[in-house]
Parts: structure tokens; C-alpha cells; sequence
């Protein structure tokens, strides 16, 4: 918790409650953390690890609405903890993670008391909704082709090990689609295919 960017800013008793209640845990990848439409009843507060937040169509298609990485919190947890609004998305684990869950009325009245705990969640939202916007504006402005692209050199690895439907999942389309691009990428010497890997040429 000492490394969370707020956490020396708070007063000493508030500091106290947080330790005291943090629950630390390990959590193995592919767990789901939370469901679309559950009620938040304790945050994780995210030390290791990496988690993907995403939400589904009612048709089972996904798309991907952010990567929640060390010392970050997920809004869609956090809102959901302070508004007692159902969550509007879904989280699931990309690898083992670790961290401490912490009850969502612990994090209510830490939101209303400390002014440095609620100017880290602010900024948080501010975050995420530029996120989102910019999100918005690549499904209305951009390609599938060029998002897909886009998507394979932000890997930031030569060779990728994912199966097309978890990438149309990311990037909310279908299967079909996105090994058809794939498809006339490898014709174009932009990538070289193989069962579950693409790599980068």
C-alpha cells in the first residue's frame, strides 16, 4: 500500500484503517475479477500483475476498455464502490496478480475524509475518460485494418502468442474479420502466421 502515490498524503489514522483492512491475496491468470452487472463490495488495489477491463454485448461480443496495471484502480470498481451503481463492465486477470482487496465502505469514507485519496480518483477518472474518448474516436474514425495494426505494435514483442478470437475481443469485432486482415497482412510481409502466434515481420 506504501507505494500507492496517495497513501503517504493521508493523516496517520487513515493510514492505520487502510493497513488494518487490507486483505492480501494472489489471484491466478484467467481469473474473473468481476462480472458485468455485479455490486462492487471490496476494491483491489492492483501491486503486480495485469488485468483487462472490457465490456459484452449481449450477442457475447467483447470489447476491451482499458488494461489496469500496478499501483492504478480500476473506475469501474471504484465507481462502483462509491455510488453503489452495478458495474458497467467486466475484469478478468491476463496474469497472476497480486494486490490487497479492501471493503468498498473502508474506501467510501477514505473518498469523503482525505483530500489526497480523492484528487488520486479524480485524476483517475480524468485518465480514464480521455482513454475513452480516444477509444470512441478509433471505432468511428479508424479502419478495423489499422486499428489491428495498431494493436499488434503496442505488443511491443516480435512474436505475439494469441489466438485471433481473444484479439477480436480486444478490439470488438469477430473472429472471421480480424483472421482475414491477418490474412492479407502475412500477403503483405507484414506479419508471418502459426497456430496461437503472430510475428511481427
Amino acid at each position: 500500500m506504501h507505494n500507492y502515490k496517495f497513501f503517504n498524503n493521508l493523516s496517520e489514522e487513515s493510514q492505520k484503517l487502510l493497513l488494518s483492512n487490507a486483505k492480501k491475496t494472489t489471484i491466478p491468470k484467467n481469473t474473473q475479477l468481476f462480472y458485468q452487472g455485479d455490486k462492487c463490495q471490496s476494491i483491489l488495489f492492483l501491486t503486480k500483475g495485469t488485468a483487462r477491463v472490457y465490456r459484452q454485448h449481449e450477442s457475447g461480443k467483447e470489447i476491451t476498455l482499458y488494461y489496469l496495471q500496478p499501483f492504478e484502480q480500476c473506475n469501474v470498481n471504484l465507481s462502483g464502490a462509491l455510488s453503489n451503481v452495478l458495474a458497467i463492465g467486466s475484469a478478468i486477470t491476463e496474469d497472476e496478480v497480486e494486490g490487497y482487496y479492501i471493503d468498498s465502505d473502508i474506501i467510501k469514507e477514505l473518498f469523503f475524509k482525505e483530500e489526497a485519496f480523492r484528487e488520486y480518483v479524480l485524476e483517475l477518472f480524468a485518465s480514464r475518460l480521455d482513454s475513452m474518448a480516444n477509444l470512441v474516436e478509433d471505432l468511428r474514425f479508424k479502419k478495423i485494418d489499422e486499428r489491428l495494426l495498431e494493436w499488434l505494435e503496442t505488443q511491443n514483442i516480435t512474436t505475439i502468442t494469441v489466438t485471433h478470437d481473444s484479439i477480436a475481443s480486444h478490439l470488438g469485432t469477430s473472429r472471421e474479420i480480424i483472421s482475414r486482415i491477418l490474412k492479407v497482412f502475412e500477403g503483405q510481409g507484414i506479419v508471418k502466421l502459426s497456430r496461437g502466434k503472430i510475428e511481427l515481420v
